[in-house]
């Protein structure tokens, strides 16, 4: 007699729940070093993962060295809650280039810390067999997303869509460096690059639903 669906070994997976999973242990080594080093120490990668309840080898499918972890707290705790500097109502095309300025500003602020998040992305991923890897903090998408959101009136969700895939590539770890390391722009051009980069995403992104529009209504002109 066939074996029953819900006795397969090969059940299907949630998705959605493995993210969820891997988020709250991320979570859990980012905290566990955070109340390490407020209480004075300067933790092993080792007592990071025993704090966090993990396994050193789960600790290390995360980051790829204490140093990364530590840079990575960091880059957390210094991160302000959005609405420091931006509320719903306010002008989202200045407010993106806040929120491109906050993000790159606290990233170029430690280069060294920069580069040892960078690369231990990269070597995570390069070292996973599968290269399906825990996701990434993703930290400007809490600034992205509710700016881009407020235009749900204006944008379709395919160009907010877009429109938040755009900016992701002109805030975070890899614009800092492109354009510090690549173009060789000083901190104040990175950052004024960045910034400008950002504002000029959203104004296209209306200017385009502006222009749709108006053919929507040549369109329906008699």
């Amino acid at each position: 007699m066939p074996a029953s669906k819900s006795s397969s070994p090969h059940r299907d997976v949630d998705p959605e729940g493995r993210a969820n999973q891997k988020r709250r242990t991320r979570q859990a080594l980012i905290d566990a070093a955070f109340a390490l080093r407020d209480e004075g120490h300067n933790p092993t990668f080792a007592e990071v993962a025993e704090r966090a309840l993990v396994s050193r080898a789960t600790a290390y499918r995360y980051f790829s060295s204490v140093e990364a972890l530590i840079s990575e707290t960091a880059a957390d705790r210094g991160m302000k809650p959005l609405e420091h500097f931006w509320q719903p109502g306010d002008d989202p095309v200045e407010g993106i280039g806040r929120a491109a300025n906050e993000v790159n500003k606290l990233l170029i602020d430690d280069e060294v810390g920069l580069h040892v998040m960078e690369r231990s992305f990269m070597t995570v991923w390069l070292e996973s067999g599968s290269h399906e890897t825990p996701l990434r903090p993703g930290r400007r998408m809490g600034y992205i997303e509710p700016i881009v959101d407020s235009l749900k009136d204006v944008l379709t969700p395919a160009a907010r869509k877009r429109l938040k895939q755009a900016l992701s590539m002109v805030m975070g770890t890899e614009a800092v460096i492109a354009v510090r390391d690549i173009s060789r722009a000083s901190i104040d051009e990175a950052l004024d690059a960045a910034a400008w980069a950002a504002r000029s995403l959203v104004r296209q992104a209306l200017a385009e639903a502006e222009q749709a529009r108006r053919k929507r209504r040549a369109a329906s002109t008699p």
